[in-house]
Order: C-alpha cells, then structure tokens, then sequence
C-alpha cells in the first residue's frame, strides 16, 4: 500500500487522529506550546525495559575484520552516487603492448556499473596487461550490490568479452560482485563458490567462525555454553523490528521464525530490544554488523528459553522535540523568552500528567502508515471480504500509478528519501505487472523483497488464481493478528472518547474494574470487594482468566475506586462490556456499514484464528517514574542533541583505540607506568627468577652478587621504590667475604660501612638523606625526575602529550638505568592498574532514572553534547529560575526540547507528547 500523507503537518495528523477516534485530552487546559517530531529518526530513541525494572542499552559490539574490509571496499546501492569521473587513461610505463578497449565497449561497460568502478576495472586491466605486480588489496574490484540474478549474468558476460577473460568475476550469496585478474582468480573463485554454497572451510562460514574473541565458542556444545537461544541486543535505525529480523534471517539462511522478541519497536526512530535465535553462535553472527546498514548486534549471551511477545515491562524514550514555540505569537520573542515560555508550559503539563494521567489511546503507529490504514483490512477480514482485502493490500497510489506509466527512472526520488522511494516505485511497478498480466514470475522479479505480504499474495494467487482466503492466510501470523487487532483498537479509541466526553474522569455505575481470579465464587460472582487495583494503569491486560465487574451504584457512593481502576474492553467474545449507556454504545458505533457493520456480541469466525477473545485496557494511563527534561537553544535542524546507543560503543571504542595508540607510540611511558603500579608484583618476578637461579646454578667460588638495597621514595608508605646501590661480596686478604656497597657517594648518600659478613640490611629500610631519595638519584645522573604519566588526561587532551625528550627516546627493550641488572624479568600484564583500565564506564551502569550528565565523557559523546535532565518542579506556577542553555553559538535561534520518560507496554509515546503540547489546529 502506498504511504498516506505526512502526518508531521499539524493539519493532517489532527485530521487523521480524529478519524481514529483520537480526539480529546485528559487536561481540561491547553498547554500552549508546540514542536515538531522526529526531524531525524534519531531525534526518536527507545529502549526497551525489562521485567525488572532495568532498561536495555547497547554496551559493544563487535565487527568481523574481513567483512569490515570488504564493506569499506564497497559501495552501498544506496549510498548517494559520487560525482562521475571522466575516463582518463592511465599512464603505464611499460615495455609490453597494451590492448586498448574499444570505446563502444567503455559504454557498454559504463551502462551496466557505476563509472567509477568502471574506471577501476580499466585500470586494473591496464595493469594485468603490463604484468605489474600488484599488492594483494589492489588486485580486487568490488562492484555495488546487484540483486537480479539475471543482470549479474549480463555483468559477467559482458566482462568476460570486453577484457578478453583476462578478467574474472564472481558473485557471492548478497549479490556482490568482485572481479579479479585470471591470474589471480584462484583464491576468489573459491570464495565465492563457498559463500555461495554456505558450505567448506571458506567464503562466509570460514569469516564467521574467525569472528574474533568469540571464535572460542564454536568447539562448545550448546549445553557448555548456557542453552540452545543466543540472546542479542539489537540497535536500529529507521527499519522495522520485523524488517530487521527477516533481514538477518534472510543473509544466516535462516527461518525468520527461529527469532524471538519481546515487542516491537517503532520504525521511525533509533530502538534498542533484545532478541533471540535459535542455535547460532555470536561468532556467526558478528559479520552482520559490517553488512547491515543502520543495524548493530552486540552483548551476547547464551540462555535455555527464547524471548517471546509480552515479556518486558515497557520503554523508555528519550525524544527530542525541535522548532519549539509557544502558542500565540512565540516565534516573535527572542530565544531566551521562548525558552523561559516554553519551560513554564512543560512544567505545568508534566505536573499534571504526572498527577492525573492520560487517555490511553492507541497511537498513529498501531494504524500504519499507509493510505489505507491496517484497521480497514482488519475490518474486511472479519467481514468475510477477503477479495476486498487483498485489493487493499495491493493497493497502489495515484501517483506512483503516474510514475509507472510514464516509465520513470528506478532510481527517482520525490523528497521522502531515497531508499524508500524507490522501493515503492518498484512495488508499484510488479503490481502493476501483476494486475496487468497476472504473471507472478514476472511480478515477484520486480517487487522488493522487504513487501513480504504483498509476495505472499502474488505467489499464492500465481499458484490459486481464485483462493482469496488462502492468499490472506499465506501471509505471516503476526501480520494477519496486527490487522484484525488494529480494527479492534480502532472501536477502542472511539468508544474510550466517547465516554470521556459524557463522563470525564468520573467513575459511573456499570463501569468495569478487573479483579484477581480469587475475588470471585465458583458460578462468577463477586466473593470480597476491598478497592485493591490488580494490575497496573494504562496497559493491556492479556491474562486468559481476568475478569471484569461492573460497579454498582453502592461501589461509587463509597468512592472504593478511582478512574485509573476503570477499563474497557476491546470487542471480543469473551468480554464482558459496560454495564450502561457505553456498552450499548458499542454495538451502536460496531453496526454502522463504515465501521463494518459488525455485531459486538457475534465475534466468532468459522476460521478459528480469526475470532476475537478481546481484552481489556485501562482508559489512563501514567509514567512508570519520574519523567525528566531539558531545554537547549540550537541552529540546525540536523543536529543530533542527544547521543545515540551507536554514539555511546563508537566513542567508548575510540577512546580504546587512542589508549592502544599511546601506549605504542610511548611505549617506555606505558612500561614505567605499569613498574611504578606493579612494583610488589616486579619483586615478586625477581624473587622466582633469582630463586630459579639459585636452584639451577652450583655455587660461585668468586665474587658473588647478593642483594641489592631497595629505598621507599616517598614517606607516606606507598609501594613505589626505586635501587640505591648493589652489593658484592668480595673475598678480603684475610679469606673473609665482606658485602660492600657499589659506588654510594654517586647517588648522593653516605657511605653504609658493613662490619662483617654477617651484616645486612633489609629491603624495606628507609634511610635518612638531606634530599629526597628520588631527586638524589636523579640528581647523580644528570636527569629531571621522570613524572607518571595520566593516560585518562592525554586521551582528553586528544593525544597532545607532552613528555619530556629522554622518555620519547628510550626503547622499550632497553633497561637505561640498569634496574635489575642485565637479566631482567618479564611480568604479566594480566593484572594492570586501574587507570590502565578505566577508560570508560559501562552503558549498563547508566542510570535509568536520573542519568549522569555524561556517562562516558564529561560534557560530549562523539561530538555531541549529553544534556542535564531535570525534573518538574513540584510548584508548576512558579517555574524554575532557569532553562538549560548549552549553546554559545549565536546563530542558535532555535529551541529544542528533550523529554525522558517510561511507559508500560502498549502506551504510546506519541499519545504522551500529544497531551503534553498543544497543537495549532484542534481536533
């Protein structure tokens, strides 16, 4: 189905909630301020809450290095086109006759790949011809994505004549196209014919199973390593949770029914959700973050239960509002009057929302976002039209209709973004092939394969020219249930406005309030009435055995409930309705021949899956906690004003990387480091490689070394020491071995005189000096105190370090100041300090009600500034004494909003924003 118009225009989303049934708000005032959503999907953040409470975040994830290499090498089919180069021959110096092609054949070439690539095929051809050698990353040229099998055809046919088969192609299992002199052929024809089989030691199975510190796991049963599931978080942007999983299954080869999720998760916005698989390994799987545009996997885990629908508590959006204004003449005021005007409005509309609740609608979302909304096939299904349905789900839009008659380009773009667009030409385009021919073959080579119902239907009814019911049962389950679930969402959100109109918040007889099982006798009736509300407002309740009890006036004279203990249900045949003037309303709306003409009371079907049970949803709903938010001034639209999961693991791995780098390029900084924090663990190392010594060595008739005396340098008792002299024991004229100290005037101290040979003295003795012991030593030698240096303050200071020359000078391998003589030790560095590890802390030690300013960087996530949340003041009238304002820029005439909040299951946040602003065409 064609995409209905933007709902973003103030005019259309009023006009198309009230069509649903959206039409009132809780708060009897206007808030009086407005904002747009979603400039960018990543202005939409979700994240998914678990049953305890805690909320999901992306922490890492890894990348396949092969498949990160390729992909570099690779244009994407849907990145922007670069600007054409003109061919220009090479310049080849070489004694061996080149074959120039043709400049037919040019064309030829030009027409059927990007020109650039065309132009690296030349030269690579050039080359191969001048028998230059050529490293092995230079010897390959990799196309754009082709998916007509058909096309990649002519693309090797073409090839193999144009270059005479001095050139060679193969195409792996996505439809990547690699070419490769024939000299060189050997390694990339094996590649490819495994990719293509999924089988062997190489091409995909070989990349997955050197999936770096997780290829470990793939000589472990599934026993071994937690359970046959592998739980994964997935982050993505601007696909649905859907799309991505029959994406993934699709390049694993596997079923889409081998996945399991909690809830799905908006499309039109950054989400991040557990899901799981069904016998993967992480190892096979971590190449898909290298292939999958705006998709990343991470934070694995083996478990023995997959994930399924209903098991998580809610979200947590964090949604940044922008081109924010007062109502009434704002856009006049300057920045700071906005700002402040704004704030007082948010202020008095969280307090009451916090306070009072909202009308629980179902959201924009529920319905789709086609022209024809997922209600109307609902409606149809239950009618029993299934013709009239599958018309609707082939429905093509007047102007994509246009488009295809008059042959417009594939790759045509009418401002909505690129991708998309020319998905839905394309869809357009096979099902008008298919109306016109009724040729499912034909049809299904032009459609997208992300339309999976309509390719259900066309190949069912290619196979079942007149199986209407067939067709929509060949569609997955879950689409089926979201069409007829919409159609009862859609009675829900006209029959909750129609009694908030006549009631408001008031709790009337026959109203329904949900009680636990135990509350009622055996025959149904009502056994003990106490008030207690049992479930949580403002969320569907699924439970099989709930059952409902209509008020009695004697309940609502003494007041034992409240309007958040009142729902409804949404039409069912195992629901109880109102007990009063809204349950007769109910068959009234249901019967009318727009709304279906259904009966309420009749809602069994002759095909099970199709009858409706009902449930029951509260009419308010409330924030799990306290909601938070901020105010900032911008300049452009396009500015992200808060990090994204993505952001926060791409700046915790750059900090890593800049740690691994200084540490490299300074390595005498890094190794002093890690002496000075470590200096009980190096004395351990001495003590067993002397003692191994002792045990392996015979007996020295000479001068033997003994001990050596080690100083604390400081007086405060830390480990840190550094070598004031060595010791030999030296035979006197007498035949008696005395210990004498090696050169102590050098270092700055008086001479230790040692009576006899029974003399010692401890390791740990501080002895008394007129200077400090470190500045002694450094002193005798000519040299500044070395200073430690802080990894944390460099990296901050983006790499600028500054050490002194002698430090950038010393190698690594060398010991210039002769610690531990010329046999020196070698330690672990499996236990290093704690500045040597703290370099960022963990996402899933962010809070998840009041988070830190930053929880990897003090003021910015990768170049991004993280906000302050605060809460509503618990005065609304008087507002706080001032907006958060983080931009200097003085071109930031703009106002942005952020808000945070959580909501249970099936609250929408849109409802939520829709309540909090207002709005410059009524409903």
């Amino acid at each position: 189905m064609s995409h209905r118009q933007s709902t973003h225009v103030p005019a259309v989303r009023a006009e198309t909630e009230k069509s649903l049934g959206i039409a009132l708000r809780s708060s009897p005032i206007n808030f009086c301020w407005t904002g747009d959503v979603r400039k960018r999907y990543t202005d939409f953040l979700v994240y998914e809450i678990r049953k305890d409470g805690s909320v999901i975040h992306l922490e890492d994830y890894d990348v396949d290095e092969a498949a990160e290499q390729q992909a570099r090498n690779f244009t994407h089919p849907n990145a922007p086109k670069p600007t054409p180069v003109p061919f220009v021959k090479p310049v080849v110096i070489t004694s061996t006759p080149i074959q120039p092609v043709a400049d037919n054949d040019r064309v030829a070439l030009a027409s059927l790949i990007q020109e650039h690539v065309a132009a690296k095929l030349l030269e690579l051809d050039e080359n191969i011809q001048a028998k230059k050698q050529l490293p092995a990353d230079e010897r390959n040229v990799i196309f754009e994505t082709i998916a007509d099998r058909a096309e990649r055809g002519k693309v090797h046919q073409e090839i193999r004549r144009i270059f005479g088969g001095r050139i060679e192609t193969v195409a792996d299992a996505f439809g990547v196209i690699t070419a490769s002199g024939a000299r060189w052929a050997t390694n990339i024809r094996k590649q490819g014919q495994n990719q293509g089989k999924g089988k062997g030691r190489g091409g995909r199975d070989q990349r997955r199973e050197q999936g770096g510190r997780n290829s470990r796991e793939n000589g472990l049963s599934f026993a071994k390593l937690g359970g046959d599931y592998l739980h994964f978080t997935l982050y993505k942007e601007n696909k649905d949770t859907m799309d991505a999983i029959n994406t993934i299954a699709r390049l694993l080869k596997v079923k889409a029914s081998n996945f399991g999720f909690a809830g799905t998760k908006d499309r039109r916005a950054a989400t991040v959700q557990r899901v799981s698989v069904f016998r993967q390994r992480s190892s096979n799987m971590i190449w898909l973050n290298s292939r999958l545009p705006n998709v990343k996997i991470g934070d694995f885990s083996y478990e023995q239960q997959p994930l399924q629908l209903g098991q998580h508590g809610g979200n947590e959006f964090i949604i940044t509002l922008k081109n924010c204004l007062p109502l009434g003449g704002g856009a006049e005021l300057s920045v700071e009057r906005r700002m402040r005007s704004i704030q007082q409005s948010l202020e008095c509309g969280l307090a009451y929302l916090k306070h009072h609740g909202y009308i629980n609608y179902f959201g924009l979302q529920r319905f789709g976002t086609h022209s024809i909304g997922t209600h109307l096939l609902g409606m149809e299904i239950l009618k029993g039209d299934y013709e009239g349905a599958i018309d609707d789900i082939l429905h093509v839009d007047d102007n994509l209709l246009q488009d295809v008659l008059n042959n417009a380009p594939k790759n045509q773009t009418n401002g909505n973004g690129f991708d998309n667009n020319r998905d839905d030409l394309n869809r357009a385009r096979a099902i008008t092939t298919w109306k016109a021919t009724k040729n499912a073959d034909k049809a299904l080579e032009l459609l997208p394969k992300r339309f999976s119902s309509e390719f259900a239907i066309i190949r069912h009814l290619g196979r079942n020219p007149k199986d209407y019911m067939g067709a929509i049962l060949s569609i997955t389950r879950g689409m089926r249930m979201m069409y007829i679930h919409a159609y009862q969402s859609f009675v829900w959100n006209h029959m909750v406005s129609h009694r908030w109109a006549k009631y408001g918040d008031r709790v009337v007889e026959g109203d329904l309030v949900v009680l636990p099982e135990d509350k009622f006798n055996i025959d149904g009736t009502v056994a003990v009435l106490d008030g207690e509300a049992v479930s949580e407002p403002g969320s569907d309740i699924d439970d099989f055995y709930a059952q409902a009890y209509a008020l009695t006036a004697a309940d609502v004279a003494n007041c034992k409930y409240t309007i958040f203990d009142v729902v409804m249900p949404t039409p069912g045949f195992d629901v109880m309705y109102p007990r009063n003037d809204i349950g007769d309303e109910y068959a009234t709306f249901m019967r009318k021949e727009e709304n279906g003409g259904l009966d309420p009371y009749e809602m069994r079907r002759r095909h099970k899956e199709f009858s409706l049970s009902g449930n029951y949803r509260h009419i308010l709903g409330r924030f799990i906690v306290e909601p938070e938010y901020c105010i900032r001034r911008y300049s452009d639209d396009t500015q992200q004003m808060y990090p994204t999961d993505l952001d926060f693991c791409n700046h915790k791995k750059k900090l890593e990387k800049q740690k691994v780098r200084a540490e490299r390029k300074y390595p005498a900084v890094a190794k002093w480091n890690h002496f000075a924090d470590n200096a009980s663990t190096w004395d351990s190392a001495m003590a067993t490689d002397r003692r191994r010594k002792a045990s392996q060595e015979p007996a020295s008739e000479g001068t033997t070394t003994t001990n050596e005396t080690w100083v604390q340098t400081g007086i405060d008792g830390d480990s840190k020491r550094v070598k004031l002299a060595r010791h030999h024991q030296v035979k006197t004229e007498e035949g008696h071995l005395v210990t004498k100290a090696h050169s102590p005037v050098e270092v700055g101290l008086p001479p230790i005189k040692i009576e006899d040979a029974e003399a010692s003295i401890p390791l740990n003795a501080v002895i008394a000096a007129p200077k400090s012991l470190s500045e002694a030593y450094y002193e005798s030698i000519g040299q500044a105190p070395r200073p430690k240096i802080d990894f944390e303050k460099t990296l901050k200071k983006e790499m600028k370090v500054d050490i002194v020359a002698s430090v950038e000078t010393e190698q690594p391998s060398d010991d210039k100041y002769n610690w531990y003589g010329n046999n020196m030790p070698t330690i672990s560095n499996a236990a290093p300090s704690n500045d040597d590890t703290k370099v960022v802390e963990s996402v899933s030690n962010r809070k998840t009600t009041s988070r830190s300013p930053s929880p990897v960087d003090e003021t910015k996530v990768c170049g991004i500034e993280v906000p302050t949340f605060r809460t509503a003041s618990t005065n609304p009238i008087v507002a706080p004494s001032e907006a958060n304002d983080v931009d200097d820029n003085p071109k930031a005439n703009k106002v942005a909003v952020i808000l945070k909040f959580q909501l249970k299951t099936s609250n929408y946040a849109t409802i939520v924003l829709r309540e909090l602003m207002g709005t410059n065409v009524e409903a």
